[in-house]
C-alpha cells in the first residue's frame, strides 16, 4: 500500500482523522485529513487490483430494491427539473444496474454507461443499454460527445476523482452539465456518529468529500458549479439508523445488508449466534420502522440550518 498526495491540492501532508473498520473483512483503515484544502481519504489505500475483494456479490447479483427503484425516478425527476440541457446523449458513470440510464432513455435521452461489476453491467446490457464494463478512462467514447455526464455515489469509490473528473471535463461539450451525488462527510451525521458512521464503508469509500472539497475539485477541472445541495431524505434518514445501530449493536450494517440481500435470513439462521443474529435483525427492523420517519422529520426540520448527509453538485462546462 502507498501512501497518497492530496488528490485535491497535491499536498503531501496530512493529518490522522478516523480509523473505521470494514465490516466485511474487519479490517482497520486509516483515514487522513488534508491539512491545507480539508479532503479527507484513506491513506494508504489497497492496490486496485485488491479492491474487489472489499465488494460483496450478493448486492449486485439481486434483482433491483424497492429503494433502488424509488432513487432512479427521484433521479430523473431532478434532471427534468434542474438540467438545462434538452434531451440528448447522457452518460451515467458506475450505473449499475442501469435503472437510472432506463428512466433517462424513456425520456428520450440516448444513454450509455459504465460499470466495473461484471454481474451489473450484465444486468443493464439485459434491458437493452449500452454500458461498458470499465473504467470511464479507458471506454470508447469521444471528446465533446455528451449533454449530460452523471455520478451518483461513485466518484468516493474512485482511485483518482482528480484524473477522472478531467476526463469528463474532456467528455462533455461545451455547455454541458456534470452532476455528482456523494456522502457528505462535512455533515452533523458524520461528525455525530464518528467510526460508525454509516458511510465511511471503507475502503469501498476511499475519499470523503464536504461542500468545500468537491467544490474545488470540480472547478480546478474548469467547471462553473450551478447548484449545491446537501440533502437526500432517503439516504440520510436510513444512514441515521443505520449509523446509530452500528454504535450500539456488535454486527455493523446488519440492517443494511439484510434488505439490500447481501445476507439472508437463512445464512443468519445456520450461523455460530444465530439467535443473536436474529434478535439483532429484529431489533433493528424494529428500529427503522421507529426511527426513518422520525430522522426523515428532523432532516426536514434541520435542513435550512445544517448540512444533510449526501451532497449533490450540478456544474457546467463552459462554452
Amino acid at each position: 500500500m502507498a501512501q497518497l498526495s492530496c488528490d485535491v491540492c497535491g499536498s503531501s501532508d496530512s493529518t490522522p482523522y478516523s480509523t473505521p473498520v470494514d465490516y466485511i473483512t474487519g479490517e482497520r483503515f486509516a483515514v487522513v485529513r488534508c491539512p491545507h484544502c480539508g479532503l479527507i481519504y484513506v491513506d494508504p489505500q489497497p492496490p486496485l487490483a485488491d479492491l474487489k475483494r472489499y465488494y460483496p456479490a450478493g448486492h449486485q447479483q439481486a434483482e433491483p430494491a424497492a429503494y433502488e427503484l424509488m432513487d432512479a425516478k427521484a433521479r430523473v425527476r431532478f434532471v427534468a427539473q434542474h438540467v438545462p440541457a434538452k434531451p440528448g446523449l447522457a452518460l451515467d458513470v458506475g450505473c449499475g444496474k442501469g435503472l437510472l440510464l432506463q428512466g433517462l432513455r424513456e425520456r428520450d435521452w440516448q444513454v450509455y454507461g459504465t460499470e466495473l461489476s461484471e454481474i451489473s453491467s450484465s444486468h443493464a446490457r439485459s434491458k437493452g443499454l449500452t454500458v461498458y464494463t470499465s473504467m470511464v478512462e479507458e471506454a470508447p467514447f469521444e471528446a465533446g460527445s455528451f449533454d449530460l455526464i452523471t455520478l451518483f455515489h461513485v466518484l468516493e469509490h474512485l482511485p483518482q476523482p482528480k484524473n477522472t473528473i478531467s476526463v469528463l471535463f474532456t467528455l462533455l461539450r461545451p455547455g454541458g452539465s456534470l452532476l455528482i451525488e456523494v456522502p457528505n462527510i462535512g455533515s452533523w451525521y458524520a461528525k455525530s456518529f464518528g467510526d460508525d458512521w454509516f458511510h465511511y464503508d471503507v475502503p469501498r469509500h476511499l475519499f470523503h468529500f464536504n461542500p468545500q472539497t468537491l467544490h474545488q475539485l470540480i472547478s480546478n477541472a474548469g467547471f462553473v458549479i450551478t447548484r449545491t445541495d446537501t440533502h437526500n431524505i432517503q439516504y440520510d434518514a436510513f444512514g441515521a439508523v443505520q449509523s446509530f445501530l452500528n454504535r450500539i449493536l456488535d454486527k455493523p450494517n446488519l440492517l443494511n445488508n439484510f434488505n439490500t440481500k447481501q445476507i439472508t435470513l437463512s445464512e443468519l439462521w445456520s450461523g455460530e449466534d444465530r439467535i443473536r443474529s436474529v434478535i439483532a435483525l429484529a431489533f433493528s427492523e424494529l428500529v427503522l420502522a421507529i426511527g426513518f420517519p422520525l430522522m426523515a422529520l428532523v432532516g426536514l426540520l434541520l435542513s435550512p440550518w445544517v448540512n444533510g448527509g449526501t451532497l449533490r453538485m450540478l456544474a457546467k462546462k463552459p462554452d
